[in-house]
C-alpha cells in the first residue's frame, strides 16, 4: 500500500493551535494522504486558521458541538480511502508513524492498528491492552494503574487500542462501526475494537508507530477535571456501561462495588497526603481529590446503567 490509500480524520473542538500542529505533522509524514478535520462547533477560529495555513486540508464544519464520537463518525463517513487513521487534535505523529501503520496492514488479518502513545517527554501512555476485566477496573479506580507497565505485551495483538491514534480498514468500519455516540466521552475505542475482534479481525499495537499525545486537551475545554488527563466520572461510567452490555448486569454490579471500594481507599489516601502538604501543592491535591470524590458519587448514584441517548 502507499500513502494515497490513507485518510486521516482529526476531530477538533476549540483546539485550533493544536489542530494546526497535528495537521502539519501528518502533512510532513504523509504528504499525499487525505486529511479531513472535523470542526465540531469550535468558536476559536479553527476553520479560518486551517484555511489560511493549510488550504489543502479538508475541513468539515459541524455548526453545533456533537462530541468526539459523532465528529469522528462524520469524518470517517466523508473519507474516501481504504484505510483511515483516526487522530486526536492534540496528537503529533512521528515522521515514520504513517508508513509503519500502512505497512502493518500488509497482514490481511489485521483490522485495527494503534500507535504507541507517549507524553511530550517520551514517557509512555496507555496505548491499548486486553479488554477490561473486573480486576483491571478495580485497579483503575484505585489509582494503581500507574504502577502497571504501559508496554511490554507478550504479543502485539491486544483487545483494544486507543482512539487517540487508531487506524483501521474501511471493511472493518463497515462491519464494526460506527463509533457509539451514547457513551459520555470514553469507551468508544474499546467497544469498536471488541466488535472488530468479534467480526474476526486482529487488533494490534504497532510499536514502530509513535505519537506524542497531550491527553485531555478537548475534555478540559468543557469539563473541570482538575489537573487530570481524563474525567474519572465519565471514564468509570462509560466502562461500566460497556461492561454491562458486554458481560451482563451481574458483571456490572460486581464491577461497580469493587470500583467504589477501591475509589474510597484512593480518596482516603489522597486526603491523608493533603495533611502532609502545604500551600499551593495542597490546593492542587484537594482539587484532584474532589474530582475523584465526584466520580465516586456518580458511581454510587447510577446504580442502573440504562441505554443512554447521545449527550451531543
Amino acid at each position: 500500500m502507499n500513502r494515497a490509500t490513507l485518510s486521516i480524520v482529526i476531530p477538533t473542538y476549540n483546539t485550533a493551535a493544536m489542530t494546526l500542529a497535528a495537521c502539519r505533522a501528518v502533512r510532513a509524514a504523509a504528504g499525499t494522504a487525505e486529511v479531513i478535520v472535523v470542526d465540531d462547533g469550535s468558536t476559536d477560529g479553527t476553520q479560518e486558521l486551517l484555511a489560511a495555513e493549510l488550504p489543502d486540508v479538508r475541513v468539515l464544519r459541524l455548526e453545533v458541538n456533537h462530541r468526539f464520537a459523532a465528529a469522528a463518525n462524520a469524518g470517517v463517513a466523508a473519507a474516501t480511502c481504504p484505510l483511515t487513521l483516526l487522530l486526536n487534535s492534540d496528537a503529533l505523529v512521528d515522521p515514520g508513524t504513517v508508513n509503519a501503520l500502512i505497512a502493518a496492514f500488509d497482514d490481511p488479518r489485521l483490522g485495527v492498528a494503534g500507535a504507541r502513545l507517549v507524553n511530550s517527554d517520551g514517557t509512555p501512555q496507555w496505548s491499548g491492552g486486553p479488554l477490561p476485566t473486573l480486576a483491571w477496573l478495580t485497579v483503575l479506580a484505585g489509582g494503581f494503574a500507574v504502577l502497571l507497565p504501559r508496554r511490554g505485551h507478550s504479543t502485539p495483538n491486544v483487545g483494544w487500542v486507543s482512539g487517540a491514534a487508531m487506524a483501521f480498514r474501511r471493511a472493518v468500519w463497515d462491519a464494526a462501526g460506527p463509533l457509539r455516540e451514547d457513551y459520555l466521552f470514553y469507551a468508544q475505542d474499546v467497544d469498536f475494537c471488541a466488535r472488530a475482534s468479534d467480526a474476526g479481525w486482529e487488533v494490534r499495537i504497532v510499536e514502530e508507530a509513535c505519537v506524542v499525545h497531550q491527553g485531555g486537551a478537548t475534555m478540559r475545554q468543557w469539563r473541570d477535571v482538575a489537573e487530570l488527563p481524563h474525567d474519572p466520572a465519565f471514564l468509570w461510567l462509560d466502562l461500566l456501561a460497556w461492561g454491562r452490555e458486554r458481560y451482563g448486569p451481574w458483571w456490572a454490579t460486581t464491577a461497580r462495588a469493587l470500583m467504589a471500594a477501591a475509589a474510597l481507599m484512593r480518596i482516603a489516601a489522597r486526603r491523608l497526603r493533603e495533611l502532609l502538604l502545604r500551600g499551593e501543592e495542597r490546593s492542587r491535591s484537594r482539587s484532584t481529590t474532589a474530582a475523584y470524590a465526584a466520580a465516586l458519587q456518580q458511581l454510587l448514584v447510577k446504580r442502573q446503567q440504562p441505554a443512554r441517548k447521545s449527550i451531543g
